[in-house]
């Protein structure tokens, strides 16, 4: 007889297996995922946080778990989980014929100084989106809409630095891209001087990669980026090192969750039997 744990490191490998299959560009392999765990759980040591908080990461290293309701700051129980809601979206997305788009939306109301990421309510801004689909044309009641809330640690021109979540969606729907955009627009848009010129609450995009957009959506690293000017003046992103009590708070922030906490679905519902869809009344 199999156990528990066989059961859910073959289901694991088989998710992986299968999102490669769909041409995703990065699916984590085990060692890339230890290294990832190790350098958590080193973080959270060295950084003195209280050892009963993570002491239960300390055992798992990839080979299954008992625990099914595993915390998101395990990497290894985390990729499980999201591996299967992005393969069991996938397949809902792909038999269902309307253009489909990748969206990210943007809401400066839900950005939080360091520190404050515990402060950051993923329902509040859930339901956010959710008020504009409730508020949508009729055809948005049988809309495919599936991602997650992505964490980025940004700085300003002015050296200012604060989280910024974002919430990426793959939306199959029969609507053009400007109408995608005006139905997902934040009600509240601060002025230019507090996020500049170009910023853009809402970017739409026709997808060419189903299942690669899917996996962006709900991927978990934080990205650091610093606004820079280039040489004509444009204003731009580049990449810097994440201080280090930033990255143990979002450590922090992902143990008081559990893996799918950050994902989003509308049109679509989990059962036992994976994600189906479903039309919205």
């Amino acid at each position: 007889m199999r156990s528990f744990t066989d059961a859910s490191q073959e289901g694991a490998i088989a998710d992986a297996k299968a999102l490669r299959r769909f041409k995703v560009q990065k699916v984590g392999s085990i060692e890339e995922l230890s290294r990832l765990h190790l350098q958590r759980l080193v973080r959270l040591a060295n950084s003195g946080v209280d050892e009963a908080r993570w002491a239960h990461l300390k055992q798992c290293d990839g080979s299954g778990c008992w625990n099914i309701s595993c915390s998101a700051a395990c990497v290894f129980g985390e990729r499980r989980e999201i591996n299967r809601f992005n393969r069991q979206t996938a397949i809902v997305h792909r038999l269902d014929e309307r253009p489909e788009y990748f969206t990210t939306v943007i809401d400066p109301h839900y950005f939080k100084s360091p520190g404050e990421l515990h402060e950051f309510s993923i329902s509040g801004l859930f339901q956010s989106i959710r008020r504009r689909l409730r508020a949508a044309p009729d055809v948005w009641k049988s809309a495919r809409i599936s991602g997650g809330v992505h964490i980025a640690y940004d700085r300003n021109q002015n050296g200012r630095e604060f989280w910024s979540p974002h919430v990426h969606l793959t939306i199959s729907v029969d609507a053009t891209k400007e109408e995608v955009r005006q139905v997902l627009m934040p009600p509240r848009v601060p002025p230019p001087e507090l996020v500049g010129e170009k910023f853009a609450p809402v970017t739409v995009k026709v997808i060419t990669n189903l299942a690669n957009a899917i996996a962006y959506s709900t991927k978990a690293e934080v990205d650091a980026r610093g606004a820079v000017v280039d040489g004509r003046g444009n204003l731009d992103r580049k990449w810097f090192n994440m201080p280090m009590p930033a990255k143990v708070e979002h450590d922090l922030w992902l143990l008081n969750m559990k893996p799918r906490d950050r994902t989003f679905l509308s049109g679509m519902k989990v059962s036992r039997g994976g994600v189906l869809p479903v039309d919205r009344r």
